[in-house]
């Protein structure tokens, strides 16, 4: 069975085409993820559930999947240290297995695809700027599903890759935009609070700063709580007066 990968109409074209397409605006990256495993799912034949790994402090997570039978999966092999989807994130290849009858390769992991109805799988590697993200993995009930559909898999994981190493640039700007903001309302606020008190305290900027630490430590609050009370509290003096 072969696939057109470039037909009128066909589904993985429309597929990598909404990939590329993909809005980081107002979505969450596990929304960004998700929509990269139903789009799997949709466009490579023979796929019953699909899933994608990524490494969080060197220990590989499911973050989303479009069954639960993927995320069942998925930690076996977690919990086993071995398995397909590892393979081929540690390798950097496609690891392809038609049928689990027989399989030697991962003991401790194999009984849990037979568990959940799996016959077949496709591992393939996430990588962007030859630097490896994760994995995108997909199980099939009916062995031999993806004999021929790695060719459309190697496209669709390029894509998604380059889609999720996006994704990622765009919430860590955004997550650095938002605590340069959080960090410059603070200093402002922090500062307000020490003027405040080396006026009424008759103190140096470094004392003021320090009665703040210390009143901090003490009640077990923040620095940047605690000041935001003080500028409160003075402003509101300052209308009754």
């Amino acid at each position: 069975m072969e696939f057109e990968l470039t037909a009128d109409g066909d589904p993985l074209e429309a597929s990598l085409h909404e990939l590329a397409q993909l809005v980081f605006v107002g979505r969450s990256a596990d929304t960004t993820l998700d929509a990269v495993a139903q789009l799997a799912q949709r466009s490579i034949p023979g796929c019953d559930a699909a899933s994608v790994t990524i490494m969080e402090g060197g220990k590989p997570r499911t973050t989303v999947s479009t069954a639960d039978a993927a995320v069942a999966i998925d930690r076996r092999q977690y919990a086993a240290d071995e398995g397909p989807c590892l393979e081929a994130m540690r390798s950097q290849v496609v690891v392809r297995v038609d049928t689990y009858d027989g399989e030697s390769r991962w003991p401790d992991f194999v009984s849990a695809v037979a568990d959940h109805g799996m016959h077949s799988s496709l591992s393939l590697p996430l990588a962007a700027l030859d630097q490896p993200i994760g994995a995108l993995n997909l199980y099939s009930r009916v062995a031999g599903a993806f004999v021929d559909a790695e060719p459309i898999g190697l496209v669709f994981a390029a894509q998604a890759a380059v889609t999720l190493a996006n994704a990622t640039a765009y919430h860590r700007a955004s997550d650095l935009a938002h605590n340069l903001t959080l960090a410059l309302e603070h200093r402002d606020v922090i500062g307000q609070a020490k003027g405040i008190l080396m006026a009424q305290d008759k103190v140096s900027s470094e004392e003021a700063f320090d009665i703040l630490r210390r009143a901090s430590q003490r009640s077990n609050r923040k620095v940047h709580d605690l000041a935001a009370e003080i500028v409160a509290r003075n402003g509101n003096r300052g209308k009754d007066q």
